[in-house]
């Protein structure tokens, strides 16, 4: 690697390190965040966020389903619109859906003037199932004070999370040593960070998180946590009609 490379690979380290501690949830992002629900009931909301991709969300759903769990997906836009059929699918059968931006771009939602990974996110969504979300979560978790204006003024609750998860490095990790950190780390009113795909990627093999949610639902439901949508969670609407969007 030549010295010009290794300098751009610490450059866009420490870049990182100071995005993560000062810009996503969550104790940080300017406050701006939504990082749990109620905590004297014992619900929980499962977040699953970066798709959908064929061999992975599909996946996941059929283990949701067998658990007989709903739960909340952060779909990117430009995967929705190869893969109309997963949201759809999700939307049926009774998953809440949030804007996760049109193409996971860390830097549109830096930009001071960018909306279009906002309103071309929901398009790509509402074109597939007929009405938007009302909530949206940021790509890698970066929330600005002035992306958090222009969500607000678009109507939307901005999520973040009280429990994350490594279940998206590749190769994939260990899915028991996840399970036991989300078990560890979870309180009544949790919202819990997951990965169901992977940005931009139409196909991809995933198996990790289905493992994880199939490790620790029945772990918490013995312990008598209910599971539940963020809409659920937060007592707000999950769906508005394109023609009710506000800003």
């Amino acid at each position: 690697m030549s010295g010009r490379a290794r300098l751009a690979q610490l450059m866009y380290t420490a870049g990182d390190r100071v995005g993560n501690r000062l810009l996503c949830p969550p104790r940080t992002a300017f406050g701006r965040y939504v990082n749990h629900g109620p905590r004297d009931h014992r619900r929980i909301a499962l977040t699953f966020d970066d798709g959908p991709s064929k061999g992975a969300t599909d996946h996941l759903l059929d283990t949701l389903a067998d658990l007989d769990v709903r739960a909340t997906f952060f779909c990117v836009g430009e995967n929705v619109a190869v893969n109309p059929e997963l949201v759809v699918r999700e939307f049926q059968a009774g998953h809440a859906i949030g804007n996760h931006s049109l193409a996971h771009s860390r830097g549109a939602g830096l930009s001071l003037g960018d909306t279009d990974h906002i309103d071309r996110g929901a398009r790509a969504i509402s074109d597939a199932i007929g009405v938007e979300p009302t909530i949206y979560r940021p790509p890698w978790g970066w929330l600005t004070p002035w992306e958090a204006r222009r969500l607000h003024r678009r109507g939307y609750a901005i999520i973040g999370w009280d429990v994350y998860t490594l279940d998206w490095p590749i190769p994939e990790p260990p899915a028991a040593g996840i399970a036991d950190s989300v078990i560890a780390d979870l309180r009544p009113g949790s919202i819990v960070c997951l990965h169901d795909a992977f940005p931009l990627e139409p196909i991809f093999e995933k198996q990790v998180t289905a493992e994880v949610v199939r490790t620790i639902v029945p772990r918490l439901i013995d312990d008598g946590y209910e599971f539940v949508t963020v809409p659920e969670l937060l007592d707000i609407p999950a769906f508005r009609t394109v023609e009710s969007r506000v800003g």
